[in-house]
């Protein structure tokens, strides 16, 4: 881990109103990267030509040889590229329709104390090898930097983007601009963590200040990360001057046909840019935007930046859509969109989270993308339940979905390939990335809950923020805070469920009432037969009742059995749940109707987890349970959550 301590006292007052806000938050975090940046957009060639300047601190213990840069437009130069190996199929389309439609980044100037080294940039591959990818260089220096010192580069750079397909790019007069400048990677324990781009993930840089203007056509309408400071127009361009400040990336968008809607909330500026066709639904996008400020508010801390801008693409732009980039998110909708389809709500929720879960809490998304992913999910599913009630996610013709059955679906597409732990461009494929790295994350977590109740999990999230904000932690960081927040050693259910790939399945595989019979047959008197004993019918029929409960997966959590007798009595029992199975046994006048194994969110199949005694009733009641689950799965297939 780095090697600086970074003081969070001063971020405790920082909704002091937009200015105050940004001068605590400058002051409370160190900053290691500081960006200035002059760009043109040209909007018929779909380029942009910048001029950056790289201030760089050496904030570690160890000196700095070289310098590693993120180029992250050429993932879209040619087919050779791994983010296009990683698409596979899915980029052939593609091409086919736009077989022009490639981007890339070329750095023309790169300049030290005024010494040229454009000619010492030589791409490397750190994690996969492909020498046909560029997205990462290196730059070796004169002399190492020292600990405590500090570097200004200065870039001069073109940007092509590519048509757009995936997150970044054009598609008519929209453009989304992410990814766009040459950017400094995370210098941490004597090396660089730079990774290259991947399909899954983009994410991992260190804090500072973009102070970034940008001139665009005269008619577009921008939105990007921080807060416009100045703007003036020059004939058929205008030229805009943004700021952020203790961020760690820039993002930017440009369109004529945004409408702009604006509110207030908690002293934060909500800036939606809705396409006009989508006009009618900016209310939907603004409330759950307020929801989800106002429930991270209360339950994990404050949102201290002063401004949130909302993007809504334009049409062909949906492969932008659900991004997150550092006060600037993206959302989508479609003109049809029914209020129970809470497709443009869910992707609000969720991306606002990202403000806090890679936003403030900058993990590493490459080599642990379930710390923001997962933790996201997990808080988006309860923001939304709170909010939205039974069908929070899909509320139509009778049929409701909550976050529990939309996080079960995406886990059983793919729930035994890859642990949660491993590097987001070594999952199998982008199936299992998603089931596991989102669904699995977020089950895991609400399974947690179930063991340990709301507030204890609220406690502990909001103590994770509180201490990990404007850092990079690691996952043993976040369970090590859950086991301190919760005070209690947790291992015994993190070490399946975020280091294995076993899955949680528990069963009641058998009920049943077995009549009882008074004594019969023969008795013996020592070593020698007494005699026979007939059986008397008993005064009142008694049973012996037997419930038999299995863990048919490979992870083990306590579970709780509730059986149900034919006299209405009910009876709980508690189970460690470590061996393969538990028998329950009850002798008494009464029969054992139904038992029910309690059996947290993650469990893959809820149909086993219930039986009745009864054979003709049991299979009518499972027949029936199994028609709404499927019928549910067919919905969410249909609407694409």
């Amino acid at each position: 881990m780095r090697s600086v301590m970074i003081s969070l006292v001063v971020v405790a007052g920082v909704l002091l109103g937009s200015g105050t806000a940004s001068r605590a938050l400058e002051a409370a975090v160190p900053h290691v990267a500081d960006y200035r940046i002059q760009a043109t957009y040209d909007a018929a060639a779909h380029t942009v030509t910048g001029h950056e300047t790289l201030t760089w601190r050496n904030t570690t213990s160890e000196s700095a040889p070289d310098l590693y840069f993120h180029l992250y437009l050429n993932a879209f130069a040619n087919n050779r590229s791994s983010f296009v190996r990683e698409a596979g199929e899915s980029w052939a389309g593609w091409l086919e329709l736009h077989p022009h439609g490639w981007g890339y980044s070329e750095v023309k100037s790169l300049r030290i104390g005024g010494s040229e080294l454009v000619d010492r940039i030589h791409f490397v591959h750190p994690d996969d090898g492909n020498i046909d990818d560029r997205t990462v260089f290196r730059l070796p220096l004169d002399a190492p930097l020292p600990p405590g010192g500090v570097l200004d580069v200065e870039i001069d750079f073109v940007a092509k983007l590519p048509k757009l397909m995936v997150r970044s790019g054009y598609a008519g007069p929209f453009a989304f601009v992410v990814q766009w400048f040459p950017k400094i990677g995370v210098y941490e324990d004597g090396h660089w963590n730079c990774h290259q781009y991947h399909l899954n993930t983009e994410f991992f840089a260190d804090f500072g200040s973009y102070d970034v203007t940008v001139t665009v056509p005269r008619e577009d309408v921008v939105g990007a990360t921080g807060v416009l400071q100045e703007s003036h127009e020059d004939g058929a361009t205008k030229t805009l001057r943004f700021l952020a400040q203790s961020v760690h990336d820039f993002a930017w968008t440009a369109d004529p046909r945004f409408e702009v809607v604006e509110r207030t909330v908690d002293r934060t500026r909500l800036r939606l840019l809705v396409q006009p066709n989508h006009r009618a639904q900016a209310e939907r996008y603004l409330q759950a935007v307020q929801s989800a400020l106002e429930r991270y508010r209360d339950w994990v801390g404050p949102y201290p930046y002063p401004q949130l801008t909302i993007v809504d693409p334009g049409a062909g732009g949906a492969g932008a859509a659900g991004m997150e980039y550092p006060t600037l998110i993206t959302v989508g909708t479609a003109w049809w969109m029914p209020r129970g389809l809470r497709l443009p709500e869910f992707l609000t929720v969720h991306e606002f989270g990202h403000q806090y879960w890679y936003g403030m809490v900058a993990n590493n998304e490459f080599e642990e993308a379930w710390l923001d992913e997962g933790i996201n999910s997990y808080v988006e599913g309860s923001i939304m339940d709170s909010v939205y009630g039974a069908g929070s996610y899909l509320d139509l013709f009778g049929i409701h979905v909550d976050s529990k059955a939309l996080h079960r679906l995406g886990y059983l597409l793919a729930p035994q390939h890859d642990p949660m732990v491993r590097p987001a461009w070594q999952f199998l494929d982008r199936s299992s990335y998603s089931a596991i790295s989102y669904s699995k994350a977020a089950l895991a977590l609400d399974s947690l809950q179930t063991y340990v109740g709301d507030e204890a999990m609220r406690r502990a999230l909001a103590a994770y923020f509180q201490g990990w904000r404007f850092r990079h932690p690691r996952g043993e960081d976040f369970l090590a805070g859950l086991n301190e927040s919760m005070g209690q050693d947790l291992h015994w259910y993190f070490d399946e469920v975020v280091s294995g790939t076993g899955v949680l399945d528990y069963a009641v595989t058998r009920v049943s009432a077995e009549a009882l019979h008074g004594n019969g047959g023969y008795t013996f008197a020592g070593p020698e037969v007494d005699g026979e004993v007939i059986p008397q019918k008993p005064v009142e029929r008694r049973y012996r009742n037997e419930v038999v409960v299995e863990r048919l997966g490979s992870v083990d959590v306590p579970v709780d059995v509730h059986i149900t007798f034919d006299d209405g009595g009910v009876t709980s029992e508690h189970w460690d749940g470590r061996d393969r199975w538990k028998r329950f046994e009850y002798t008494g006048t009464q029969r054992v109707e139904w038992a029910v194994v309690d059996s947290p969110p993650l469990d893959v199949n809820w149909l086993n987890n219930s039986r009745m005694r009864d054979a003709g009733t049991r299979g009518m009641v499972r027949i029936a349970g199994r028609w709404g689950f499927w019928f549910q799965n067919l919905m969410y297939f249909l609407t694409g959550l």
